[in-house]
């Protein structure tokens, strides 16, 4: 009889450490997709940790919930996809790869456009996901340039 009560504790424990997420991989999307937005360890840290009834309230104090809010059907599903258009915002980008490995503005004649650099694993035991540096895909990698104005995708160039 003694152990009936052990082994509902034991099933309580386990089901409140599988309720928060330990690592993104275990998210299901957009979940996981938000997770590589927010561009801070601690914040990614505190964002595993919450349950899943917890993380929109979170997303909305950052702004992204919002930002979420703004795309539109087909951005949402290229979060999904990964395949990101020219026209499409920046933030349905950054939902679908992550946020840029590197990012240089240029301005001319008053106008700006952000290049950003995404890098995706092409060999080894991360292939197909996008990384912040060459080095985390332990195989082979190549790049995808987009050119951002105004918040939008303007141009798309792989750099194979």
């Amino acid at each position: 009889m003694a152990r009936l009560p052990r082994l509902s504790a034991a099933l309580l424990a386990l089901t409140l450490m599988t309720a928060c997420a330990g690592n993104p991989d275990r998210l299901s999307s957009p979940d996981r997709n938000f997770y590589y937005v927010i561009d801070d360890d601690q914040t990614q840290a505190e964002y595993l940790k919450l349950k899943d009834s917890e993380r929109q309230t979170y997303l909305e104090k950052l702004g992204l919930w919002q930002q979420w809010l703004e795309l539109s059907g087909e951005e949402r599903d290229a979060a999904d996809t990964g395949e990101v258009k020219v026209g499409f915002k920046e933030f349905a980008a950054h939902m679908a790869w992550g946020l840029p490995a590197d990012e240089r503005v240029a301005e001319a004649r008053g106008r700006s456009v952000s290049y950003q650099t995404f890098i995706r694993c092409t060999s080894g035991p991360k292939k197909g996901k996008y990384v912040r540096q060459n080095l985390d895909c332990d195989g082979t990698s190549s790049e995808v340039q987009l050119a951002v104005e105004n918040g939008i995708v303007t141009e798309i160039k792989y750099l194979d």
